[in-house]
């Protein structure tokens, strides 16, 4: 009660009810997991800490990953090796669309914004905005908001040769067939595509600067819950399972990439190697390392809250609130009638 006074000092409002009770329940348990100083109360307060969580994406099914070359994955030499590399805008954007997915669920954001489309800019309050960044679209209204959650790129440990198939694939005709009608003959229209391969290891990691408890929990349901990445995934298998293996805490990030795993990583490649090395790196180089039986009690948190949706909405009520307050403080929504219409809208 003490910190909910504070914040009504501070400015803070409460512009949408939630349940107050269930919020500080969550964040206790939260607390008692990752320490209170690792996050913000609010969006407007900042700190040195940060929090960086350790997760192993594994592919599950053919995955395709490429760029300026349609027909091979993208891929960089370390060391001795070919590895191939998923830049992070691949991983984040397919994250972020689950994140609005999510917040469309709850109804905590304004009907009208699309992935990546924006054009006013009290639609920016909304989770998914204040967590993984977003702009306004709209030329005369350019407001842009930082992401909160950094993704890096994601290298494989094994060679691109081991860990990637060429398939080839016919261009079929209208009928579905590889009959020509005009032409009275078979089409010769053949392409291959380079995939990896399923049970491919990518380690990778999530840095967290400024965040607070709903909007960490947010990022990371919409990293465990995204299973399709690459092109093409509407017509792909769910091609990847992440995994969160562990998570370091400090006052500066600590210096450990999927680069540097995959560049001075020794032995055999399998899940719990690859697991252990990368904790033992976290280890050397952070203060607190969340693993076992403390991580487990995170998973289970948050599998708690995914299970009772009312919970989980009151979380994310919360959230909504804490992004109108960071957008009036920041001076982006300066009339309380637009925040009235906003939330109207909104069917909130």
């Amino acid at each position: 009660m003490a910190k909910q006074k504070k914040l009504v000092e501070n400015g803070y409002k409460k512009y949408v009810e939630y349940d107050e009770n269930i919020v500080n329940e969550f964040r206790e348990k939260l607390y008692s997991i990752i320490p209170e100083e690792y996050f913000q109360e609010t969006y407007t307060k900042r700190t040195p800490n940060v929090i960086k969580v350790a997760t192993i994406r594994t592919t599950t099914g053919y995955l395709i990953n490429r760029s300026t070359e349609p027909d091979e994955v993208i891929s960089t030499t370390i060391g001795n090796k070919d590895v191939v590399v998923i830049p992070s805008r691949k991983l984040k954007s397919r994250e972020k669309l689950t994140g609005l997915v999510l917040c469309r669920k709850f109804k905590v954001i304004h009907p009208e914004v699309e992935y990546n489309f924006i054009d006013k800019q009290e639609h920016l309050a909304n989770p998914n905005s204040l967590v993984f960044g977003d702009s306004v679209t709209k030329t005369n209204e350019a407001v842009a908001l930082p992401s909160r959650v950094i993704y890096e790129w994601a290298y494989s440990i094994r060679d691109k040769d081991e860990i990637t198939e060429e398939l080839t694939h016919n261009a079929l005709s209208e009928d579905g067939t590889m009959w020509d009608k005009n032409e009275g003959s078979q089409r010769q229209s053949l392409y291959g595509i380079q995939y990896i391969k399923p049970g491919v290891y990518f380690p990778h990691f999530l840095t967290f600067y400024d965040i607070t408890p709903e909007g960490f929990i947010h990022a990371l349901i919409s990293h465990l819950k995204t299973t399709r990445y690459g092109a093409q995934s509407n017509v792909m298998d769910a091609n990847m399972k992440n995994e969160i293996i562990a998570i370091a805490l400090d006052t500066f990030e600590p210096p450990v990439s999927s680069y540097l795993i995959s560049k001075e990583f020794e032995g055999e490649v399998n899940f719990e190697n690859v697991k252990e090395f990368v904790k033992n790196k976290l280890r050397e180089n952070s203060s607190i390392l969340i693993e076992n039986e403390k991580l487990e009690e995170l998973l289970k948190l948050i599998d708690e809250y995914l299970k009772d949706e009312e919970k989980l909405k009151q979380l994310y009520l919360k959230h909504l609130n804490d992004c109108i307050n960071y957008l009036v403080e920041c001076k982006i929504i300066k009339k309380e009638d637009v925040i009235k219409k906003l939330l109207e809208e909104m069917g909130v």
